[in-house]
């Protein structure tokens, strides 16, 4: 019985326009801003991956001089792009994408994507995802909000009801044709933009960029669903079809609009973003403190102790090479309790920002979505990690090959290609899917509770129907 009603509910609904005309013009806004955005992310992709190779080539092929000067003449490196980031950019345009690596300094990312874009492109909906995100919940009404309401006010459900039609099989085919329907419009649109995304954009492989595709496609349905359920239950409870898409598009308001500015001021107020300034005025007043030419000259002792000499020529290392290695090693360890700190602050706020889904399915599916793609903030993160322990290897190798060949001032040691050649090139390898999957347990968590609340009130309104 269940069967031949959704035959029936599915050949009625493609005879339906609305959903002609919902799906040209939903396909048309999600493939409109993934062009858009597909050409700045091919184009960030390779531009990362030509100007590392050009990057490496000039590392090598500096002029001989002191190592601790090369570490001083550095090195850029380059954040690679997701391929998923041309159809969820995530936080990928407002975070920088090169860092300068060099001796003492612990240089911030630069270059952000969003300074080159109009203006006109940098809203919410700017991208394949935030075209989901916005507009596919208002797809999803406009297609639901007549499902029973429209046959109430005919009459119509009142004759199916009196012929002995049972409401839950008329729910369950109803409810099941307009989801084949929503998972056709949404979810073979994303599945077709991701799959050029991730043919035009290189690195797909490493991002494991296929099974995560396949994983975002699923949480856009299940998001769509979740809507679906709500303006199928309120064209149950509703007396008119005006009545039901009033109360469908509150919820739309209330959910995709109002709930995530909430609760962003709420994540706010109880997890201050902390003062990036503040925390780099307490590196350097901390490393200009241990620089004091009182302190400088004590160290500079020890290591002639250290060696029992008390010319700084008769020792066996370059006094200067062991001086800048042990002033790193101090370094090293300020960078890491302050950014420590200012990191734990950063991550405090992004689990509260995540357990805010609670309140929005929308903040839920932006965090999973973000997480899947690989433009979120922890995968900008593992970047700088990476391209802070580079930047210490490439100081250790330097002042450690200084410090290993003791010169003067009338034959002081120059280095060479050889020795620049011992720094590797940068290497990025973006976090494995497990790991992403694992991130992804609490918004998808709450992603499911959204959606067994909606299957709750439509099964609630369903035992209460009335013709």
């Amino acid at each position: 019985m269940i069967a031949r009603l959704l035959q029936l509910e599915l050949g009625l609904l493609a005879r339906d326009r609305r959903l002609r005309w919902i799906a040209v013009i939903l396909i048309g806004l999600m493939s409109a801003s993934f062009v858009l955005r597909l050409g700045e992310v091919r184009r960030t992709a390779q531009d990362a991956a030509s100007l590392s190779i050009v990057e490496r080539e000039r590392w090598l092929s500096q002029d001989p001089k002191n190592p601790h000067s090369a570490a001083h003449y550095g090195i850029w490196v380059f954040k690679p792009t997701p391929p998923l980031a041309a159809i969820e950019p995530g936080l990928n345009p407002y975070l920088g994408r090169m860092i300068r690596i060099e001796a003492h300094r612990r240089n911030d990312a630069i270059f952000r994507s969003v300074q080159d874009e109009p203006a006109t492109s940098r809203g919410a909906v700017a991208s394949t995802a935030g075209v989901i995100r916005l507009f596919v919940p208002l797809a999803v009404i406009l297609l639901g909000f007549t499902a029973f309401a429209a046959d109430r006010e005919r009459g119509t459900l009142r004759l199916a009801l009196g012929n002995g039609a049972v409401p839950a099989n008329l729910l369950i085919a109803r409810l099941g044709a307009l989801l084949v329907a929503v998972a056709a419009i949404v979810g073979i649109p994303a599945l077709l933009l991701g799959t050029l995304a991730n043919l035009f954009v290189p690195a797909a492989a490493e991002w494991q960029s296929w099974p995560r595709l396949l994983l975002w496609t699923v949480a856009q349905i299940g998001y769509a669903a979740m809507f679906l359920l709500i303006a199928t239950a309120a064209s149950l409870i509703a007396r008119t079809a005006r009545a039901a898409l009033a109360a469908s598009l509150f919820v739309w308001v209330l959910l995709c609009m109002v709930a995530p500015r909430l609760a962003a001021s709420a994540v706010e107020i109880f997890a201050p973003t902390p003062i990036y300034a503040e925390t780099q005025a307490r590196i350097e007043t901390e490393i200009k403190r241990y620089n004091r030419a009182d302190l400088h000259q004590q160290r500079q002792d020890a290591i002639l102790a250290r060696y029992g000499v008390e010319d700084a020529r008769a020792l066996p290392v370059d006094l200067r090479g062991t001086m800048m290695h042990d002033r790193e090693q101090h370094d090293y360890g300020v960078f890491d309790r302050e950014l420590g700190r200012f990191e734990a602050a950063l991550d405090r706020q992004e689990r509260l920002a995540r357990l805010s889904g609670l309140f929005s399915p929308a903040i839920a599916l932006q965090t999973l979505s973000e997480g899947l793609a690989g433009s979120g903030l922890r995968r900008h993160a593992d970047f700088l990690r990476a391209a802070e322990a580079y930047r210490r290897r490439l100081s250790d190798t330097m002042n450690l090959n200084l410090a290993a060949h003791p010169g003067s001032a009338e034959h002081p040691y120059l280095a060479g290609r050889d020795v620049w050649a011992k720094l590797p090139p940068f290497a990025y390898r973006p976090a494995p899917l497990g790991s992403a999957v694992r991130e992804a347990l609490l918004p998808v968590a709450l992603l499911v509770l959204w959606l067994l609340a909606g299957v709750a009130i439509g099964h609630r309104a369903a035992r209460r129907v009335r013709p």
